[in-house]
């Protein structure tokens, strides 16, 4: 169930990036504001327009102009797209600052300018443009150029000599300080709304990240359980019941038929054991070459161990199981272990690997138990734990006999051999000891 660094290197962005096809349509998506601010300043440079030269007005609209065309041009080139947000950033807010600039009233008269409406205009909707790329530092850097700008401009272009009344430098100073705040305030809010939507981001990506990766391995819902649910979405201790399925004679396999045709029954067998575990509600925690390794999470105890029950009965089936097995040689069969207890559960992600299993005691009490079933050569054998945890009816259906315990198996459960019986069928004689 693991991905290995490399692939998700290519396949999972940082969380706080955004996905590379947005940030380079974002500026050609742009050109309707732009445009927009060009019309209105346009449409005002043919009024009485600032106190600069109108040739100049239009120079400087016709540079940020081009400019937008070619910020459009090149965000169809993705090595651009690094280098291409702060420039068109710093474009807007060099428009913005020079038309604060050229708007900032020179006396008392000037403060009833027709196109003074249009003076934050730009600042203010190219505020909101850059807050919508979702980065930070593109809005503290636009606010922080407009603001310095702003206050560069009325340093140098509006001083106490140019102001004849009295009263004019007070009107003055508080309507320009009322607007420095207000555009000042404003930043502040589209950083803030900013940093949320980036937060809400993280939290979505990640989700949606966990959720693709999971459902390769998890039964249909059950991705969605573990990625959304209160208690699955973390690592948690919980009861778990174990199946480890394995095929006894694999080696001889591989030395009586050709390689290809190995790997070809190797992966039937695997999605057949997948497609069975997924039926009865559980999870591929991870392949062991030609063993798997099933969880069964859902459910109390009892159902967990009744689905894992049902499970291997179809897996160890005669009829219905490997269909490869009649090109086999003899001796070739599939085994099984079943056992249950508490585990931790959930993703383990170090940033480098991330794989959904699980840890614990009955874990690790699980090859111990698939070595002692090698050593005695049996088939199938159960815990006692777990044949406690079946209903009356599946116990049934088997012929469970203890296990002789030997040195060494102190940390072994008590275990025991099993075969199941089918009606009709005596007793399942392919999964015997």
């Amino acid at each position: 169930m693991a991905t290995g660094a490399s692939q998700a290197s290519k396949d999972q962005r940082r969380s706080d990036d955004l996905p590379e096809y947005l940030e380079n349509d974002f500026d050609r998506q742009a050109l309707v504001p732009r445009f927009l601010v060009l019309a209105i300043l346009g449409a005002a440079a043919l009024l009485e327009y600032g106190h600069g030269h109108r040739e100049g007005h239009w120079i400087v609209l016709a540079i940020y102009w081009l400019t937008t065309i070619a910020l459009a041009l090149s965000s169809r080139f993705t090595a651009s797209w690094a280098w291409l947000p702060w420039v068109a950033t710093l474009t807007d807010a060099g428009l913005a600052v020079y038309v604060i600039a050229d708007h900032l009233p020179r006396d008392a008269h000037d403060m009833l300018l027709a196109t003074d409406a249009v003076s934050l205009f730009p600042a203010f909707l190219l505020l909101i443009q850059t807050g919508l790329r979702l980065r930070r530092d593109l809005v503290a850097a636009f606010a922080g150029i407009v603001l310095l700008g702003w206050i560069a401009s009325f340093t140098l272009l509006v001083g106490p000599e140019a102001l004849p009344a009295p009263r004019s430098p007070s009107a003055l100073a508080a309507r320009q300080a009322l607007a420095f705040i207000s555009f000042a305030a404003a930043a502040g809010f589209v950083f803030y709304a900013v940093r949320r939507m980036r937060m809400a981001w993280s939290t979505i990506l990640r989700a949606q990240w966990d959720q693709m990766l999971l459902s390769r391995f998890l039964p249909e819902g059950v991705a969605t359980e573990v990625v959304t649910g209160d208690e699955a979405a973390e690592i948690a201790e919980r009861h778990a019941c174990l199946l480890l399925v394995d095929i006894r004679g694999f080696s001889a396999l591989t030395q009586s038929r050709p390689s290809q045709e190995v790997i070809s029954d190797l992966m039937a067998f695997r999605r057949f054991v997948h497609g069975a575990v997924s039926r009865h509600n559980g999870i591929v925690d991870k392949y062991l070459g030609d063993g798997v390794l099933a969880v069964f999470l859902h459910g109390t105890p009892e159902q967990q161990a009744a689905h894992a029950f049902e499970a291997a009965c179809e897996i160890l089936r005669p009829l219905d199981t490997w269909k490869s097995h009649a090109h086999a040689p003899a001796g070739v069969h599939v085994i099984a272990t079943l056992h249950c207890g508490s585990v931790l559960a959930g993703v383990f992600d170090d940033g480098r690997r991330a794989e959904f299993t699980v840890l614990g005691p009955a874990m690790n009490a699980l090859p111990r138990m698939e070595r002692r079933s090698k050593e005695a050569d049996l088939g199938v054998v159960v815990s006692k734990r777990f044949l406690r945890l079946l209903p009356p009816a599946a116990q049934a259906r088997i012929d469970a006999r203890p296990v002789e315990r030997r040195p060494g198996d102190e940390q072994l459960p008590d275990i025991l051999s099993v075969r199941f019986m089918h009606p009709g069928a005596g007793v399942h004689r392919g999964t015997s000891g």
